[in-house]
């Protein structure tokens, strides 16, 4: 990364000093001919072009900034509508002929932010985006924007440039790109869990609650039934099964858009040997994109036997440390799903807040439900690197060891999600940055719960909803990729609160 970056701005320095070394001898072969400067200019197009409402869009901008004066951008801002929100700005591939930049970030969680360099809003004379004659520099930056479920209709994102100071005034462009609205859903949709796993003492029933939603419109139509599953492999759910140990609340129902409705799964364990049992609850609906979901189901049970098994704990909490008989953990891997889960008094953190460069932990978050975050291997300049806009949480560095571990230090937590994915921040064989491949992601929680899957953007979100508390929760991308790259493992917009 390194090496690659100083061969490129060596050559570029180059060129730019021969063209302009050309352009000063033309100027002493005729006295009176003018040296061409250019006003600034940039142009750019964005993939994807549309926005969905209700989410973080994230989107590629391949930018170039145009000026024969080669003037670079001292400030790249971006400009939003009232109510939608930067929620974070990263470089892909950028380029500056200079040494000394320092470009920072601020406005994230605003409608008006970027990159500033030091000394903003006076052209400094050396722009942090390189900028050169027609068709210009290729400046590609990443820009996530916090779209409101209520926004609607066209989406105007206005690209700022703020020159150097050199060529002629004025030194500013604005570039206008218009971001189509998706609309909102007119089929069906349907939210549920992805994962329920239950752990009961050998003499107790237990009955958790599966949630079923539709996030989508009109009204979902759906049936339940149970099929084998070993826990690995998918199961068929066209090949329904009945098991004495499991009994269903209800078979099936209709939900209007927007709203949900429980069905309680029962397991018995007492007719049951003590060990692991799998199954599988398939969800068959009307929804066009997934008309069957299957939803895998493991019941732990243990040989230990509840001497109190109708007992309610006086904590609230169907927890191990009072001594439960039972407890049930929900896994989600849709934002929508969860949120049906978790009861109106959450808190969501974006991380907007943070700073750019190295920073010792515990950082520490929250209010109703405080939490410290940490992060490992520790090093002498810090535990964590807050890279330049990125509005995430990652580690000082990649590696097998790397891990973010969330700590619940106040009122009780039993419902937290959020996006979790793998970042390349920098890497070894491209001068590419901010590269979010295929990654195998390991979150392991506080009872020895272990959640893998391979994660292939910062939309892959994970949520987890428990009857006893969640105290905290580890992550790490562990496996490198061929070329021996690790990625950083990242979460974001985390959601903390209570299971409803």
């Amino acid at each position: 990364m390194i090496a690659s970056n100083v061969f490129r701005s060596a050559r570029r320095t180059h060129d730019m000093r021969a063209l302009r070394a050309a352009a000063f001898a033309g100027v002493f072969a005729c006295a009176f001919a003018p040296l061409a400067h250019a006003d600034i200019a940039v142009n750019g197009t964005s993939t994807p072009t549309t926005y969905a409402r209700g989410r973080v869009n994230s989107y590629l901008l391949d930018l170039h900034v145009i000026s024969n004066a080669f003037a670079g951008v001292d400030a790249l801002t971006f400009q939003l509508p009232q109510g939608v929100t930067l929620s974070a700005v990263r470089k892909r591939n950028t380029f500056t002929f200079c040494s000394d930049i320092h470009p920072l970030v601020s406005g994230m969680g605003t409608n008006d932010g970027g990159w500033y360099q030091l000394g903003w809003p006076a052209l400094d004379g050396c722009g942090s985006f390189a900028g050169s004659g027609d068709p210009g520099e290729e400046q590609i930056v990443i820009v996530d924007l916090d779209v409101p479920a209520g926004y609607s209709g066209d989406l105007p994102l206005t690209v700022h440039a703020l020159g150097d100071g050199n060529g002629d005034p004025p030194n500013e462009a604005d570039l206008v790109i218009t971001l189509g609205d998706e609309g909102a859903p007119t089929q069906p949709i349907v939210a549920t869990a992805a994962k329920l796993a239950v752990t009961a003492m050998g003499n107790v029933q237990s009955a958790p609650k599966i949630t079923v939603g539709n996030a989508g419109a009109g009204t979902l139509n759906y049936t339940l039934t149970t099929a084998m599953s070993d826990g690995i492999t998918p199961p068929d759910c066209d090949m329904p099964m009945t098991f004495p140990w499991i009994s269903l609340g209800s078979t099936g129902g209709a939900v209007a858009a927007g709203a949900h409705e429980d069905v309680t799964v029962t397991f018995d364990a007492n007719i049951l040997v003590p060990g692991e049992h799998t199954a599988a609850l398939c969800v068959a609906s009307n929804d066009p994109a997934q008309p069957m979901r299957a939803i895998p189901l493991r019941f732990d049970v243990d040989t230990a036997i509840c001497m109190a098994p109708d007992r309610v704990f006086a904590n609230g909490f169907d927890d191990d440390s009072d001594g439960s008989c039972r407890r049930t953990l929900r896994t989600f891997d849709d934002r929508d799903a969860f949120m049906t889960d978790i009861a109106p008094d959450y808190e969501t953190n974006p991380f907007t807040a943070l700073r750019t460069g190295y920073v010792h932990g515990p950082l520490r978050f929250g209010s109703a439900y405080p939490y410290a975050v940490t992060a490992a291997p520790s090093n002498d300049i810090g535990d964590f690197y807050l890279f330049d806009g990125a509005g995430e949480l990652s580690t000082v560095s990649a590696s097998d060891a790397s891990t973010l571990t969330i700590r619940f230090t106040g009122a009780p937590v039993t419902a937290v999600g959020g996006n979790v994915w793998g970042q390349m921040f920098q890497n070894l064989t491209s001068i590419e940055m901010n590269l979010q491949p295929p990654t195998s992601i390991r979150i392991e929680l506080d009872d020895g719960t272990v959640e893998t899957f391979t994660a292939t953007s910062q939309q892959d979100f994970r949520g987890f909803a428990s009857t006893r508390p969640i105290r905290s929760l580890t992550f790490s991308a562990p496996e490198a990729d061929v070329d021996g790259n690790y990625m950083w493992s990242v979460f974001d917009n985390l959601v903390v609160g209570r299971a409803r």
